[in-house]
């Protein structure tokens, strides 16, 4: 066996691209974006894809609306959009070590080594990571030296923002993987649509007076 062929791979073997490998697979991509909140501050295959896909993604929308109780009755006062808010729900893959199987054990003395030395346990941290640094880019002297946003790409629609939570739950029904739930604060939305009907539009020209 060729040691270029790793013997452990997640859902994704290639990455960001397996969107495009025609697998019919389609992963979610998350990216760190400058200050204009378009421009990726990763090198273009150096990407963040899951170990494995969420289990739910949920996009929640809000109108900000006041009511108002007056004698007549009531008066409604309209805002236009609130906050927009992606929230999911994950698991890590199994903690798989070579010559070991599943392991559980938190000791790296032990046979086979901690499940910290494994694949779903290094995609966990680079999650666990992108969520403490929330697009933030730090000097030698631990300052902020750019402010980015979270990028998430998934199947044709785009979402900015910044984390507003995160969280990681340990259950001793399922020892060998860990439960993580995650908000995210959406600034910037792109949803393109395609239909089998959509015919292209004449572009229009702008007349000078």
């Amino acid at each position: 066996m060729s040691s270029e062929i790793p013997l452990f791979t997640g859902a994704f073997p290639a990455g960001a691209a397996e969107e495009f490998s025609g697998s019919g697979k389609r992963p979610v991509i998350f990216d760190i974006v400058g200050a204009d909140m378009e421009t990726s501050i990763l090198p273009e295959d150096l990407k963040l894809v899951l170990h494995v896909n969420p289990k739910s993604m949920s996009l929640r929308y809000e109108k900000l609306i006041e009511r108002i109780q007056t004698k007549g009755g009531f008066v409604e006062q309209h805002f236009g959009d609130g906050t927009r808010t992606m929230e999911f729900e994950a698991a890590t893959g199994g903690f798989m070590r070579l010559y070991a199987g599943i392991s559980m054990t938190t000791d790296p003395k032990k046979t086979g080594g901690s499940r910290r030395e494994t694949l779903a346990y290094d995609s966990y941290l680079d999650l666990l990571a992108m969520f403490h640094n929330n697009g933030s880019v730090y000097d030698l002297n631990g300052q902020v030296a750019i402010q980015g946003a979270i990028k998430v790409t998934f199947d044709g629609g785009v979402y900015t923002g910044w984390f507003t939570s995160f969280s990681v739950t340990e259950d001793a029904q399922g020892p060998y993987q860990f439960q993580m739930s995650a908000s995210l604060e959406i600034e910037k939305e792109i949803q393109v649509w395609k239909t089998v009907f959509s015919t292209p539009q004449p572009e229009r020209e702008e007349k000078k007076p």
